[in-house]
């Protein structure tokens, strides 16, 4: 108990003295790191530039080599070019086409290569450029130095005013998303086990009113396989269901009824000028799973491709005809069990007795006494 009621006595004692005084209004303290890089880069300018050109401030200069170039009068004359080495300055391009081409240093009147963020304190572009020209000539020789070698990489230049090669947009639709066009009837996959035809009819009801679903089930226990059809009575319910969402009008609520006559006509003709808000409703999750959608083949075709006139066999046998009135009539029956009876090992009395056929008279009679 002694030694505790020491240790509680020695305390540290303050110094008399005046208090430590900060200064609040004062500017932060740079950092060494920052000191570091602004020495290095200090470095770096002064073995590029002489004396001279330092700057009087006496704060480093960025290099100029890996920033954009706008100077100059953008021309119809441009051209795109990709593909480019992050560290690629604008230097090396003018070096690139000058040196390729017939094109004159004087022919390239802007440079403009976009500049990154930075990695491991160097700057960086941003993997692409725009170059103009003065005339028509240098830019279709510019454009013919595509997927030449720069730095290793093959670029890619094409012409800034132009959108060639591009696919349309129709082209490129729902076609992409699935192999068939679209149509009312689509297929829906990564279902739940748990899932019924009624909670896929509840949840697609959003997209517009559904006409039919075909959920393939397991024999033994009825319950999803993991993938289904739903029918819509229209192409847009259809599409919006493989687009995942439905868009809906926010309902901004009813006015108030105490408002005076000139205020409501006021925010009437307000409420027609702006357009209404569209809210998205989600239809691409069920039971915690989120379900692929995309178009299935229509019921008719699909029906004509497996058993119509032009369908082939999956054996590649001939394709399926109409059955004529006398196939009909013949008998079917122990058809198979003739065939498959050697007519070469028993005689034609035993094969008539082996498969079944009635065996005619041979017009003896046998009669006992």
């Amino acid at each position: 108990m002694a030694e505790v009621a020491d240790v509680s006595q020695k305390k540290r004692k303050l110094q008399d003295g005046p208090e430590l005084e900060i200064d609040i209004s004062a500017p932060e303290p740079v950092s060494k790191k920052a000191l570091r890089k602004a020495k290095k880069r200090k470095e770096d300018n002064a073995g590029d530039a002489g004396d001279d050109e330092k700057p009087k401030s006496g704060k480093p200069s960025k290099p100029e080599s890996n920033e954009g170039e706008t100077d100059g009068k953008r021309s119809k004359y441009g051209i795109w070019i990709g593909n480019l080495s992050f560290a690629v300055t604008s230097e090396e391009l003018r070096m690139f086409f000058t040196a390729n081409s017939d094109i004159s240093e004087s022919e390239i009147t802007r440079v403009n290569l976009p500049k990154g963020p930075e990695r491991f304190g160097r700057p960086q572009n941003k993997g692409f450029a725009y170059v103009d020209f003065s005339t028509k000539k240098a830019l279709q020789e510019a454009i013919g130095l595509s997927e030449q070698l720069m730095t290793g990489r093959r670029v890619l230049i094409k012409d800034a005013n132009s959108y060639e090669g591009r696919p349309a947009k129709s082209e490129t639709q729902e076609t992409t998303k699935s192999g068939h066009p679209p149509s009312k009837r689509i297929f829906v996959g990564n279902l739940s086990f748990d899932v019924t035809k009624e909670t896929l009819e509840e949840n697609f009801s959003k997209c517009g009113t559904v006409t039919n679903v075909h959920m393939a089930t397991f024999q033994d226990s009825g319950k999803c396989k993991g993938y289904a059809w739903v029918e819509f009575e229209e192409l847009a319910a259809a599409e919006a269901a493989v687009r995942g969402f439905m868009l809906v009008k926010e309902d901004d609520g009813e006015e108030d009824s105490s408002d005076s006559d000139s205020d409501s006509a006021t925010e009437k003709k307000k409420s027609k000028k702006l357009k209404p808000r569209m809210q998205r409703v989600w239809v691409n999750q069920l039971m915690g799973r989120r379900m692929r959608m995309e178009f299935a083949e229509d019921a008719s075709t699909r029906y004509k491709k497996r058993f119509g006139k032009d369908a082939e066999k999956k054996d590649g046998g001939p394709a399926i005809t109409e059955v004529d009135d006398e196939a009909r009539e013949r008998p079917r029956h122990n058809k198979k069990r003739r065939e498959s009876i050697d007519e070469s090992r028993y005689s034609k009395e035993t094969v008539q007795k082996l498969s079944g056929a009635i065996v005619e008279g041979q017009g003896q009679k046998t009669t006992f006494d």
